[in-house]
Parts: C-alpha cells; sequence; structure tokens
C-alpha cells in the first residue's frame, strides 16, 4: 500500500507539473513584451478544468487517432530494437575475443551516424532498389492519410538497437567475468545455455533501467521522423497546430504509458531481487 501510494504521489507531481508547463508560452511571450502575464497564466491553468470538459472540446477522434498511430509507431520500434540488440549480444558473446571488438567497432561506428542521416540514407536505399529491381520494399513517405510501419519503425529502432547493444555488452562482459560463470563452465555447460539461461537472466534488470534513457532518446527522434515521412502523428500534428492544450495532449499522451511500463517493470524486477530469487 505504502508504494501504491507512492506511485500515485509521483504520478500526481508529474502531472502537475506537465500542466503547469504547458501554460509557460503565455509567460515566455508576456517576458518578451516586457509584460508578466500571470492572470494569463492562472485563467489558462483553470480552463484545463474540469478534465472532461478540456478532453471533449481537445481529444477528439482525430487526435485520438494521432497518438495511437504514434504509440503504436514509437513502442514497435522499442521492441525491435530490444530483441535485436539482444540477439546481436548473445551472438557477439560466442565468438572470440578478437572478433568480438571487430563487430562491436562496427556497431559503435553506427551509433555516431546522426539521426537524420540514417532516415535519408533508408530512403534513398528504398529507392535506389525499387529503381534498379523494380522491387518495391515500402513507402517513402505517407499520402492521403493512410499508415505506414516497416520503415518508420525501421529508422526509428536503429540508433536505438546500437545504443542497448553497447549497454548490454558491456553489461554481458561484466557478468562474464563473475564467478558464477566459471563454475558453470567447470560442470560443462554450453556456452550458449550460460549466455541465455544464467548471463542474461542476471544482465536484463541492468538493461531494463538503463532502457529508459534510450526511450527518451526515441521519443525526440519520433519527431523527426513523423516529419520526414509525413506521418500523421502526434508530433507532426502538435508542430502544426501548437497550443498548450495540445501539448498537454500530448506530453500525457507519451508519459502516462512510458511511465506505467517502466513503473511495473521496476517493482517487478526489485520484487523479485528483494525475494533472492532468479529474474526470469
Amino acid at each position: 500500500m505504502k508504494k501504491l501510494s507512492k506511485w500515485l504521489l509521483q504520478l500526481t507531481v508529474a502531472f502537475i507539473g506537465i500542466l503547469l508547463i504547458s501554460g509557460l508560452p503565455i509567460l515566455i511571450t508576456g517576458i518578451q513584451q516586457g509584460e508578466f502575464r500571470g492572470k494569463e497564466y492562472s485563467q489558462h491553468i483553470l480552463a484545463l478544468f474540469p478534465i472532461s470538459n478540456f478532453m471533449d472540446q481537445y481529444y477528439g477522434p482525430h487526435i485520438g487517432e494521432y497518438i495511437t498511430y504514434s504509440l503504436e509507431i514509437l513502442f514497435l520500434a522499442l521492441l525491435v530494437a530490444i530483441f535485436l540488440a539482444l540477439l546481436f549480444t548473445i551472438l557477439t558473446m560466442l565468438f572470440k575475443e578478437r572478433t568480438r571488438q571487430r563487430i562491436k567497432t562496427i556497431f559503435f561506428f553506427l551509433e555516431s551516424f546522426p539521426d537524420i542521416l540514417v532516415i535519408l540514407l533508408v530512403q534513398l536505399t528504398v529507392i535506389m532498389i525499387h529503381r534498379n529491381t523494380g522491387i518495391f520494399l515500402s513507402k517513402i513517405a505517407v499520402t492521403g492519410g493512410e499508415k505506414i510501419y516497416m520503415l518508420p519503425v525501421f529508422c526509428l529502432m536503429i540508433l536505438p538497437m546500437v545504443q542497448l547493444y553497447r549497454l548490454s555488452m558491456l553489461t554481458f562482459e561484466a557478468e562474464e567475468r563473475k564467478m558464477y560463470v566459471e563454475l558453470s563452465k567447470s560442470l560443462g555447460f554450453n556456452k550458449l545455455i550460460i549466455l541465455i539461461i544464467h548471463i542474461f537472466r542476471n544482465a536484463i534488470v541492468s538493461i531494463f533501467f538503463q532502457s529508459k534513457k534510450t526511450m527518451w532518446f526515441m521519443l525526440s527522434n519520433l519527431f523527426i521522423l513523423e516529419r520526414m515521412f509525413n506521418m500523421p502523428g502526434i508530433m507532426f500534428h502538435l508542430s502544426q497546430n501548437m497550443s498548450g492544450e495540445l501539448f498537454l495532449i500530448t506530453v500525457c499522451s507519451f508519459f502516462l504509458p512510458v511511465f506505467i511500463l517502466y513503473s511495473f517493470g521496476e517493482w517487478y524486477f526489485l520484487r523479485r531481487l528483494n525475494r533472492g530469487g532468479a529474474i526470469l
């Protein structure tokens, strides 16, 4: 009960912070004109209540579709990034040290690529393949209000996957040097079995907590992605219709599912660790 109260308090404080930030453009505009618009700022905050009226006015069906589309792309990209990062980590760990270093160098080189360059290269690659072979892999932009998934998810997950790969490699290699791994080897366990059964279940905790930074990195890239693919997502809609109310909706629509996801994950992993049991 105490943990639930703490969780609700964190959620409430975060919502109040977002609510207060949504009216900052009013204060900033006033300061630029040499005025303090405290009254207008207060009126803006109060106008958001009751919440039911506010949602009816601003959270229409189209806004809901924009938010759903953006969240679908975001979480699909996150899942693919985590899966591929762990897969490549396990495969890399199977090699000897020299080969392992070469593979890591290639991945670390990819991490230095700018977000926009990655998206442009992927789009150009699709165009060149279609031009030379006639094979049409995916649309490179949204037209007529339709939705595309494959290429946006692929572009959004590349750099986060590389980041998670680097973090998971550090974690796996740190676990590899521990005594329980040597004990498992002495008992005759296969290297792949040790990686999946023993190292993975201990390393996944650290990777989960470190992935929080990756999630916020993906959110910043999502805005660029929606602009370059002309996607009908909430980020693109916000850039075209900037307002304090829409800002509040956008931030809350991303913050709430991410907050719930990581709160549940933190509760689960810490509970298992406190019990001294296996993570998975």
